[in-house]
């Protein structure tokens, strides 16, 4: 039986992420990081009310067998590029070195297809980064999941993903050879692949990348490809 703390359980894949640990028979303590208390009861999960800007104050929340971080904004909600940055990158760095010091076994991530250091768009751009700065960290064993689009129902609306999320439906007949990967892909279908992957007790690598169609891959028992 193991242990686990979640950031981001209100968001569309930790509310999943949440729904599936809660579900498991290998944990019997769920720990849910937030802001203000979210209106779910469960005989395993405990809520921890944390200011995220002191996130070190709270570093005893950090002694669990694993860490689920799946935070994310967008910039026109942040407010700003720099705000945007302070959370999908800055945060979870924080995360993770908190998560470090603690020998936490394992950390995983939720990233973007399409995640590069370099790449000319700031979204990408920025989650490449943060991938870099955790692969320097040297945790136990880190797990970077790329999903393309996610899909399902959000507790807010963002009317450009449900554009795209409408027009990648009427088009889906696109998404066939090379482009099968960049296929949006549910919240949910992630949110399994995680925890399929945490439950996993075959020697892993200390830091590897799932991208969009080994996402899915594993959800359907197919083994996964993986980045080092």
């Amino acid at each position: 039986m193991k242990s686990v703390l979640l950031f981001g359980s209100s968001g569309l894949t930790g509310q999943h992420c949440l729904q599936f640990l809660l579900e498991s028979d290998q944990y019997n303590r769920v720990v849910i990081a937030v802001r203000r208390p979210i209106l779910i009861t469960h005989e395993k999960l405990s809520q921890v009310i944390v200011d995220f800007d002191v996130l070190d104050n709270e570093s005893n929340l950090f002694a669990v067998d694993e860490v689920y971080c799946c935070l994310g904004t967008t910039i026109k909600k942040a407010g700003s590029r720099i705000a945007f940055s302070s959370i999908d990158l800055n945060l979870v760095i924080t995360i993770a070195k908190l998560a470090k010091i603690h020998r936490v076994k394992k950390f995983l991530v939720v990233s973007a297809l399409g995640a590069n250091p370099k790449s000319s768009s700031f979204y990408n751009q920025t989650k490449g980064k943060m991938e870099a700065k955790l692969k320097t960290l040297n945790l136990n064993a880190t797990y970077v999941f790329r999903p393309s689009l996610l899909l399902g129902d959000r507790n807010e609306f963002r009317l450009a993903e449900h554009i795209t999320a409408i027009l990648c439906n009427v088009f889906s007949f696109v998404f066939i050879g090379p482009l099968k990967t960049l296929k949006p892909i549910e919240a949910k279908v992630l949110a399994k692949a995680m925890v399929t992957i945490a439950n996993n007790e075959q020697p892993s690598l200390p830091f590897q990348i799932i991208e969009n169609q080994a996402i899915k891959d594993v959800v359907k028992l197919i083994p996964v490809r993986v980045i080092m």
